[in-house]
């Protein structure tokens, strides 16, 4: 799996020059968001950005009871396609600093509905807004999150996107904080780049040393010696043998 990529909070410049496919990726996000809610209403959203990834177009770092795993990615998938099918707006809508306290306190932000649980994570994320700064609501049929944007202008704009992987990450990139799971996906702007972009990172997998190495028995990695430490096997020993005598 690549490297974890950790998204930090965009500046307002930053975000009013985040191009088409940025936007399109921040606003499927928030599609994935909608459908776990769907499936798993106790779910609590921290951070949703589009990232500059070669694999991963977003993610969303979440909480709760579930685990999910990829045998969880077609249903996701298909509550996906459903919140794309309605074409559900992203509106808008500012907030003061007291009304956005009170959402998150209600359980309403990052949620479906108003839940007994506050928005744990969203009043946490209030409390990083500067002073004086705006602060908005983004909202898609149901679903209200405290957002800065920008997004597309529907949900039926996301219609090419994958759930890709799922990990574990610290709240905030923070070992002291609690660990997450992190759901990663990517959007395109139609089937052909997403099947593309998919096609690009298979050939990838398939070049990848550690699947090589192990299929042509020429090393394994064996934790409990140490992490990374590769363990010649004869065939990589030959091979290795031979790279040596060719440099010298």
């Amino acid at each position: 799996m690549p490297d974890q990529p950790q998204a930090a909070r965009k500046t307002l410049e930053e975000r009013n020059q985040m191009d088409d496919l940025q936007r399109l990726r921040h606003s499927c996000a928030h599609v994935m968001a909608t459908a776990i809610l769907k499936i798993w209403p106790d779910a609590q959203f921290a951070y949703g950005p589009p990232i500059d990834h070669e694999v991963y177009g977003f993610y969303y770092d979440l909480d709760m009871r579930h685990r999910i795993t990829p045998d969880d990615f077609a249903a996701i998938e298909e509550e996906m396609r459903k919140v794309v099918k309605e074409n559900q707006p992203f509106e808008r809508v500012a907030l003061s600093r007291h009304e956005a306290v009170e959402l998150a306190r209600s359980g309403r932000l990052g949620a479906l509905v108003a839940r007994p649980e506050p928005s744990k994570f969203k009043l946490d994320l209030l409390d990083a807004i500067p002073e004086g700064e705006e602060i908005s609501v983004f909202k898609n049929g149901d679903f209200w999150d405290l957002c800065a944007g920008p997004h597309v202008a529907r949900t039926g704009n996301c219609k090419a996107f994958k759930v890709m992987s799922v990990a574990s990450a610290f709240y905030k990139g923070d070992a002291n904080n609690p660990q997450l799971q992190r759901l990663y996906g990517t959007c395109f702007k139609n089937k052909a780049a997403l099947d593309e972009h998919l096609e690009r990172v298979e050939q990838a997998k398939q070049r990848d040393h550690r699947k090589l190495g192990k299929e042509l028995e020429l090393f394994k990695i064996d934790e409990q010696v140490g992490q990374g430490l590769v363990l010649w096997l004869p065939n990589g020993a030959i091979v290795r043998n031979e790279l040596q005598k060719f440099i010298s």
